[in-house]
């Protein structure tokens, strides 16, 4: 009996979770768009200054969709790569109230394990990133949401000269 129990205590609490989570990517998604790139370091050194270290950057391309958001806070990402690390040193803001047309733009680094294997690409992979979306007049609201990881990042400048 008490096994019965124990096993619905914790069923019931894994449905529970589930939904949670689902609520939360749900309503990040009616939020905001999100795009994620990518970007390798061009030499050995180029961000963190150790030459013995490759990495890179994440660049996240974010497009308010509620008129009331003011800002999207973002306090981890997780790729689901075991050779990929971020290392989040401090809390990353995307600001929209200025920015009222368009896309807001924001990177964080991550580091490249050699242990973990060799990456050359990362498009397809995934990525989590958890936060806070504060609004104008309404209470903050936390997120959990799972993103693919885009293609190479390139930026609209670089874009416009190729077209």
């Amino acid at each position: 009996m008490v096994t019965f129990i124990a096993l619905t205590v914790f069923l019931l609490s894994s449905i529970y979770l589930i939904l949670k989570s689902k609520q939360k990517q749900k309503l990040f998604n009616e939020a905001v768009s999100m795009e994620v790139n990518y970007l390798f370091q061009d030499r050995p050194g180029q961000y963190s200054g150790d030459y013995r270290t490759k990495s890179g950057v994440f660049v996240f391309r974010t497009e308010p969709k509620d008129s009331e958001l003011k800002n999207l806070v973002i306090k981890e990402v997780k790729p689901s790569h075991p050779a990929l690390v971020v290392n989040l040193e401090q809390i990353v803001v995307v600001p929209f109230e200025q920015k009222k047309i368009g896309d807001s733009a924001v990177s964080v680094r991550f580091k490249l394990l050699k242990r973990k294997g060799e990456v050359t690409a990362l498009e397809g992979k995934r990525i989590r990133v958890a936060g806070v979306l504060n609004y104008a007049n309404r209470k903050p609201k936390t997120f959990s949401t799972l993103l693919k990881i885009g293609e190479l990042y390139q930026s609209k400048s670089q874009l416009d000269q190729t077209t």
